[in-house]
């Protein structure tokens, strides 16, 4: 027997039919240190986006890139990568950036 419920809960969720987003705050504020991409190592094989915590890796078509607005700065992406093509630098270096 399967049981099916529709609109149960308001936000989107796994047991939801997703007709409503979730709630999506800026948390790029958390962050301490940033992933820098050096795009001639990255061979485009998605580990990152695919370890990515907050899945805020955007698809750029030769290479991800973290949306910054939501990247906590774990550093998942660059552990992850096996080429190396992701470093974390303090977000101090960019302080300059508008």
């Amino acid at each position: 027997m399967v049981i099916k419920h529709k609109n149960i809960f308001k936000t989107e969720s796994p047991w939801s039919d997703a007709n409503q987003l979730m709630l999506c705050l800026d948390t790029g504020s958390w962050r301490t240190e940033r992933p820098v991409l050096d795009k001639a190592k990255c061979n485009y094989c998605g580990l990152c986006a695919l370890y990515c915590p907050p899945q805020c890796m955007k698809d750029m078509g030769d290479h991800y890139e973290a949306d910054l607005a939501f990247c906590k700065g774990c550093g998942i992406c660059a552990h992850e990568c096996p080429k190396q093509a992701y470093t974390m630098s303090p977000e101090g270096d960019f302080t300059n950036e508008s």
